[in-house]
């Protein structure tokens, strides 16, 4: 391994490319993060040379090569290992200079950064050699279109010039990470070439414009500094990889496994453009790299997804802070066992082939993302967008590995088959929720469950059931009608569960009420739980008189009406401005303006009844029950046992 100080101009000057393997992760630097602080010290370094006449160097960071054996004839080619988007960056800023000095119309500084960007054309063999950097596959495009003599002139670039860029109107982003990198640094240089950012009377002397181009052409080729790193045959370049990057921040465990993978194809000698073309292009979109929530955490999305797929292939549980340690082991470990003799091999999966081979890997990993990509997008009004909504409200992740499996498949051939699994696994989860029963133990649950439905090689909603109504203790058991009534009739559940949980239960059913002769109307966002009788209900719903006499039957009169009032029974939905004019209200009140103004199929229940006795005349603690008794049946056919 060799280390040395380099300038730009050593780095870049002479016929040499640096490529950027395809399995590396796109550019992905930002303003905020990246480019106004470099910019910053890049204009503390012009500033200072164009006071004093010297440039100071500064350190930007190392980069890491691994030289390429080439045929006889073509140039030399390194392959960034590490630092890419340094590298890339600093490309973007030399080719802003370039275009600018072409729009002053300084030929010499226009050639001298020219020859730092791109090789003459008469010393390459193939078109993507003339580029001194050639990025990874995603990049490629848009970095060729900057790089077309008078970029910025071209596409994508149609509707800018070079006259705009030398304006003080703002330059709209095109789309492209790269893109946007190159006008901010285009914007930013010629700020300071036309002296914008000189302050007060630094200046001993007015500067023109061909003593700024040769101090920003001093500062860049030979005032900007790297360590470059490069390899010996006998490095492990993948070893250094993983060191240098597994412990930092910068890169997602996703791009250690993109280049983990395509390094071991590339061994293999594999055709890598064609099998990141098939199995990974799409991990590179933006949608893979959204920071989403999944419970407390707020994490890429392709972490989460990589997450839930290695728990599934491995059957076991696998941290957040391991990913690609683990999903190195577990590719190991497949290889490994693919390699015993026939007679020493352990059991194989009944319901999926578990992959082996490179090309395998990248084809399940693809495969499930289509999965877990239909979980971030739903279709609409599908039994897994309602499944998906409610488990907002269970609040738990740990079921997205046999969801997964489910998707994998059942879909799309046997659609009802899913949507009654689903059915099943709601049951089970939100029985659980409503009784008060413990979900800690939810991530080994559902492992068992899967391990359970993998030896009877079975993935249907009835083997699902068989198995959750197998299991007994607090921590797995599926709760009985019979416990699921006596928690919606007696546990005080608005003081026990968070209020979008109630929500989410009382939405649900609303909707199974729904009478088919009515529209079937989205329930608005503003819904707020309201309690029929009231928490203060002393001042309108007075203690019933044979209680009045006995301290002792009052005070228990009293403890009783205060659970009672925050069970299921006693909890409805209203909007928000419904809520104050009903408050404390008596029953003679708050009724008739529940009826008027309120049209969930939840609250037909308090209608006036035009004939005959009205059993709702008065609401009482029986009341309460017996409506609890009418949202029990509801609830049961919504989440049957």
């Amino acid at each position: 391994m060799d280390a040395k100080a380099r300038d730009l101009n050593q780095i870049f000057d002479g016929t040499i490319s640096f490529q950027i393997p395809l399995f590396q992760r796109p550019y992905v630097w930002n303003k905020e993060k990246n480019w106004e602080p470099l910019w910053e010290d890049i204009q503390g370094l012009l500033d200072y040379e164009l006071q004093y006449g010297r440039h100071r160097k500064h350190f930007l960071g190392a980069v890491v090569l691994e030289q390429l054996k080439n045929v006889a004839g073509s140039i030399e080619t390194h392959q960034v290992i590490d630092g890419q988007q340094r590298f890339t960056t600093l490309q973007l800023i030399m080719l802003a200079a370039r275009d600018l000095a072409k729009g002053l119309d300084n030929e010499k500084y226009f050639d001298r950064f020219n020859d730092l960007v791109t090789n003459k054309a008469s010393k390459v063999d193939y078109e993507h050699e003339k580029y001194k950097v050639w990025p990874t596959n995603r990049d490629r495009e848009a970095f060729k279109a900057l790089h077309e003599s008078g970029a910025v002139e071209s596409e994508p670039f149609a509707d800018l010039t070079l006259e705009m860029l030398f304006s003080d109107k703002p330059v709209e982003p095109h789309g492209n990470r790269m893109q946007e990198g190159y006008l901010y640094f285009c914007k930013q240089i010629r700020r300071w070439l036309s002296g914008e950012f000189d302050e007060g009377d630094e200046l001993e002397k007015e500067v023109n414009p061909e003593e700024r181009l040769d101090a920003l052409w001093k500062v860049i080729s030979g005032g900007l500094q790297v360590v470059v790193i490069n390899l010996d045959d006998d490095d492990e370049s993948q070893v250094i990889f993983e060191t240098l990057n597994a412990r930092g921040t910068q890169l997602l465990p996703a791009d250690l496994v993109k280049n983990y993978l395509f390094r071991k194809a590339q061994a293999d000698a594999q055709d890598i453009e064609d099998l990141y073309k098939r199995h990974w292009s799409a991990f590179d979109d933006d949608f893979w790299r959204k920071e989403v929530t999944q419970g407390r955490a707020k994490r890429p999305r392709i972490d989460l997804f990589l997450q839930h797929y290695l728990t599934l292939m491995m059957r076991e549980e696998v941290r957040p802070a391991h990913l690609f340690e683990s999903f190195k082991e577990y590719v190991e470990n497949q290889q490994a066992l693919a390699d015993l003799p026939e007679d020493k091999q352990p059991s194989k999966p009944n319901l999926s082939v578990l992959p082996v081979t490179t090309e395998e890997q990248l084809k399940a990993l693809s495969r499930y993302s289509l999965a877990f990509k239909t979980f971030a997008e739903p279709p609409t009004n599908s039994r897994l967008a309602m499944f998906l909504k409610r488990l907002e409200a269970v609040d738990t992740a740990t079921v997205y590995p046999l969801l997964l499996l489910a998707c994998d498949q059942l879909l799309p051939a046997q659609q009802l088959e899913f949507d009654r699994f689903l059915t099943v696994l709601e049951s089970f989860l939100v029985r659980r929720m409503v009784c008060g029963l413990t979900s800690k133990n939810y991530n080994r649950l559902f492992l068992d469950v899967i391990k359970t439905l993998d030896r009877e090689g079975s993935l249907t909603a009835d083997a699902l059931k068989a198995i959750l109504q197998s299991s007994d203790g607090d921590s797995v058991r599926f709760p009985t009608d019979e416990e699921f009534k006596a928690s919606i009739l007696n546990r005080p559940i608005y003081q026990a569960l968070a209020q979008y949980k109630i929500r989410a239960v009382l939405e649900a059913i609303d909707q199974v009420q729904a009478d088919r002769k009515s529209e079937n109307l989205e329930l608005p966002n503003d819904l707020t739980i309201e309690h029929v009788m009231p928490v203060k209900w002393e001042l309108n719903w007075p203690i019933p008189e044979e209680h009045q006499a006995d301290p002792e039957a009052k005070l228990q009169f009293t403890q009783q009406r205060d659970q009672v009032v925050h069970t299921l029974g006693n909890l409805t939905l209203i909007t928000g401005s419904l809520n104050p004019s009903l408050s404390n209200g008596s029953w003679q009140k708050k009724r008739p303006e529940l009826a008027k103004y309120s049209k969930l199929n939840l609250n037909r229940y308090f209608y006036p009844v035009h004939e005959g006795d009205d059993p709702l005349a008065d609401w009482s603690e029986d009341s309460i029950r017996e409506r609890g008794r009418v949202l029990f049946k509801a609830a049961s056919s919504v989440w049957p046992y």
